[in-house]
This record gives C-alpha cells, sequence and structure tokens, in this order.
C-alpha cells in the first residue's frame, strides 16, 4: 500500500460495497469513501447486500471501480443473505439473544478471515467502521485508533419506529431492538476514537446515550457538478416529485401519508396537479394512484436528474427516520423549491421561507403546494437559494476536508504518528 507523505493508511470496512453511489447510504459511503482515498491509502473490506448488486457479474463491475479509488479492494456475501430461512433465523435470534439484529445480521466468517489476512499485510493507523452493526470486527485491531460511522442514531431511530407501530408483536420487537442498539452504541461509541454523525442534531442525540464520547459532524454532502438544473427545463408549476427508496421505512411511511391524505386533497383542490414518486418498492398505496391517473412511480432509475428537472417542486413529508436526507441535498442543488416537514430538513440549517416551505399536516403540505404553484417570484426565490446553499454548504469537496481533518485528529489524539 502507498504511504505519500502525511498519508494515513486507512482500514475502512463496510456493511456494502458502496457502488453504484445511487441513493441514500450508498451516496454518502462513496463519496466519503472518494474523498478519503484523495488523500489517504485506502484498504476496503466490504459485505456485499445482493439486494444492492444480485450478481457476481455486478460485484465484479463495482471492485474494478472502486479499485481506481483503493489500493486493496476485498469483498464477500453476507451469510444471512442466503435464504429466507436464514434471514429468518437472524431474525429469530436477534430476539431470543443480547446481541442486535443490526450486527447478527452482518456476521460473517470470510469477512474474519480477509481481515486477519489484510492485519497481517499492512500497519493501519485507523480502522474506519461504516455502521455500528460493523463493531464486534474491531476485536482484532484494538491498538488501532477507531472511526465509527453512525448514519443515524440507529437506537433513536429504532425506538421513533417503535412508538409509532400499531401492532403489539412489532412494537414489541422494535423496541428491544432499540434498547439492544443503545447498549451496543454505547460499548462502540465509547471505544471509537470519533464518532461521525451526519448532523449536530445526532451529535446531541448520540452524547444523550454515551455521554462524553467523541463526536465529529460530517454532513452528508451533494455532487454539485452532476447534480446541475438544466436551465431550459420549464416544468408546469403543479407538478412535484419525490425521490427515495422505499424499502427504508421511513420513505414509505411518507409516501403513504402523501397517497393516503395529501395526494386525495391536493387533487380535489386543482385536479391537474402531476406528481413522480421516484425509488423502488412503492407501497400499495402510490400504486393505487399510479392506476387512478396523474401520478408517475417507474421505481428505481439510474438517473433521477431528468425527473427532478420535469417537476416544480420537490415534496419531502418525512416524520421519522434519522441523520439527514440525501435526497432534499440532490434537490438543493437542483434547484427545486421545497416543501418539507421540519423533521425532514433537521440538522440541514435550512431557513423556513427562505430555503423551503413548511408543512406538517395534509392540509398544510396543500396550503404551501398551492402557495408555491401560484407564485413564481417565489419559487425562483426558493429555487436560487437552493443552489446557492448546496454549493457553498454541502459539496463533497468540503465534507472531505472536515473528513480528513477528523480522520486526523484521532490517531492524534490517540498518541499515534503515521507509519
Amino acid at each position: 500500500m502507498r504511504n505519500e507523505s502525511g498519508a494515513l493508511r486507512v482500514l475502512w470496512i463496510s456493511h456494502l460495497v458502496p457502488w453504484p453511489p445511487q441513493g441514500g447510504v450508498l451516496q454518502r459511503s462513496f463519496n466519503l469513501l472518494r474523498q478519503a482515498a484523495k488523500r489517504h491509502s485506502i484498504a476496503l473490506a466490504a459485505l456485499n447486500q445482493r439486494a444492492i448488486l444480485p450478481t457476481q457479474e455486478a460485484v465484479r463491475e463495482a471492485v474494478l471501480e472502486l479499485e481506481r479509488l483503493c489500493d486493496d479492494v476485498r469483498v464477500c456475501e453476507i451469510p444471512s443473505n442466503r435464504s429466507r430461512l436464514v434471514w429468518a433465523g437472524v431474525v429469530a435470534a436477534s430476539a431470543a439473544t443480547r446481541e442486535p439484529y443490526d450486527a447478527i445480521w452482518l456476521r460473517s466468517a470470510q469477512l474474519r478471515s480477509i481481515l486477519a489476512e489484510l492485519r497481517a499485510a499492512h500497519r493501519f493507523d485507523l480502522v474506519h467502521l461504516d455502521t455500528v452493526g460493523l463493531y464486534p470486527y474491531a476485536a482484532g485491531f484494538a491498538a488501532t485508533p477507531l472511526a465509527l460511522t453512525h448514519h443515524n442514531v440507529e437506537s433513536d431511530m429504532m425506538a421513533v419506529r417503535a412508538k409509532r407501530e400499531t401492532q403489539p408483536p412489532k412494537r414489541w420487537y422494535f423496541g428491544l431492538q432499540a434498547r439492544k442498539l443503545a447498549k451496543l452504541e454505547r460499548v462502540a461509541a465509547a471505544a471509537s476514537q470519533v464518532n461521525l454523525v451526519v448532523s449536530d442534531l445526532d451529535g446531541e442525540r448520540l452524547r444523550r446515550i454515551v455521554p462524553g464520547c467523541a463526536v465529529r459532524t460530517i454532513a452528508n454532502g451533494v455532487d454539485i457538478e452532476y447534480f446541475q438544473p438544466d436551465p431550459g427545463a420549464r416544468p408546469a408549476p403543479r407538478s412535484l416529485v419525490f425521490v427515495g427508496g422505499m424499502s427504508w421505512y421511513p420513505n414509505r411511511d411518507a409516501m403513504q401519508f402523501f397517497a393516503r391524505e395529501i395526494w386525495p386533497r391536493l387533487r380535489a383542490a386543482d385536479p391537474s396537479w402531476k406528481a413522480a414518486i421516484v425509488g423502488q418498492s412503492p407501497p400499495p398505496e402510490v400504486l393505487a394512484a399510479v392506476r387512478a391517473g396523474s401520478v408517475e412511480a417507474p421505481g428505481f432509475v439510474d438517473d433521477v436528474r431528468p425527473w427532478f428537472d420535469a417537476a416544480a417542486i420537490y415534496i419531502c413529508p418525512i416524520k421519522t427516520g434519522g441523520g439527514t436526507r440525501l435526497k432534499i441535498l440532490d434537490a438543493l442543488a437542483m434547484a427545486k423549491p421545497l416543501v418539507a416537514t421540519k423533521f425532514a430538513v433537521e440538522g440541514l440549517g435550512l431557513a423556513e421561507n427562505e430555503h423551503y416551505l413548511s408543512a406538517e399536516t395534509a392540509g398544510e403540505f396543500v396550503a404551501a403546494l398551492e402557495r408555491l404553484a401560484a407564485d413564481p417570484a417565489l419559487r425562483e426565490s426558493l429555487s436560487r437559494n437552493a443552489r446557492r446553499i448546496a454549493a457553498e454548504r454541502f459539496s463533497w469537496e468540503i465534507i472531505g476536508e472536515r473528513l480528513d481533518q477528523a480522520y486526523r485528529d484521532a490517531v492524534a489524539g490517540a498518541g499515534r504518528e503515521p507509519k
């Protein structure tokens, strides 16, 4: 592995193969990895989630792309992905043992073997774990400083989900997982030289669970060169878009709320409204709106930019989850006027009526959307401010500089010098 002057040797352990960078955690992981690789020597050891890369050919293509960034790339399958029966065993074990689902799901003897090989071959300055469920793998690197990513404060997000669940068995299970995750976070965050969170609010949440832990905010970012609005686009004022995979509970919940409560009222107010709900696994409520006409749900798409360009407004009625919503940053970079819940934009530092319009109830969403559709000057103002804040605060280059400093502080704080 190369070790240029001042560069660190970093072992990055991931719960997914961060390619292609399309959607959510894949965007964040890939772009942070890319930024880290600009400055340091990276060995990547990743578990493949078949839902993302279903074939060996797809895995090989991803490895080739990632080898452009990293000095060493190793990938193995997640054993619990082998069959529904094996996965059911993981769920059962997560209810019957002390460990949370997040850790049991990611168990892999092959990954342990890969890490042993890397440990024998290289002397690392830092180990980066890309989610708390990977913490058990840090046991083999006890003498090496640890950086731990919290894409969300998982226990907090699971506790919110438990409170919102209406079915008692699920409510019990989610509550149990929230408590187990909090126990794991207490151990893992305390043992880490730096905990990387996506917002100051998530940092406060983590500190409430693990008082005194070392926290650094490494915000989500956006590729402002890739996400640029088409200056020739002329979307109809009463057209809106949402982008996000709906296999993830917060997105699914948001689109169920949209289809059940917001959309019928909006269409009743003005039947000329059109909507595009872009992302895999749209729920039955969205599919029913598609069949009724005026809603498009294309599923997963390779390039979301044409869907942004075709809409006048981005809607984000998310009410639960954690971290910060990457697709909101994409929407800002695409200069889309935004109507969202306060929860959806928390941690981003957006100003109401300057960067977005706020709405919580279905009636408030309808009122805000109608207001925006009827006011070209307001749309233009929000659009201009959206693009500006994306470029000034959320470009990945800026985020990469903060990650680099977090790495160096973690190594220095552990009393280490780059080898």
